[in-house]
């Protein structure tokens, strides 16, 4: 499996290279608002709007991942105060049964 993976990596290295070697003589300028950038070839502006994009998707998870971690730490919580809750109704049901129970000679007076 790891052949497939590394041979995947290098192709697409390659296409990257030859993308790359193919536009160097590209000049562009990139306009944000009042922003222009300095002349630069084709495929660094390319490369540098996707790491960019790569940039932000990984905030983004990074937020996502903590807000899940924090959910998950919530129902662990809410879980955990459920069992316990369940588990005082147990003992409760079972100490009341005890109490109600007559005894042996309280039986046989009223069934005489």
């Amino acid at each position: 499996m790891w052949i497939i993976r590394w041979s995947i990596i290098v192709l697409v290295l390659l296409a990257i290279l030859g993308f790359s070697l193919q536009n160097q003589s590209q000049k562009v300028n990139i306009y944000i608002g009042p922003y222009e950038s300095p002349e630069m070839p084709l495929y660094f502006a390319l490369y540098l709007s996707f790491a960019l994009g790569i940039f932000v998707f990984f905030l983004i998870s990074v937020y996502n991942l903590l807000q899940l971690r924090t959910d998950i730490a919530r129902q662990r919580r809410e879980n955990r105060r459920l069992r316990d809750e369940l588990d005082r109704l147990r003992n409760l049901s079972v100490e009341e049964e005890v109490s109600e129970e007559p005894s042996e000679p309280e039986k046989q007076e009223g069934n005489a």
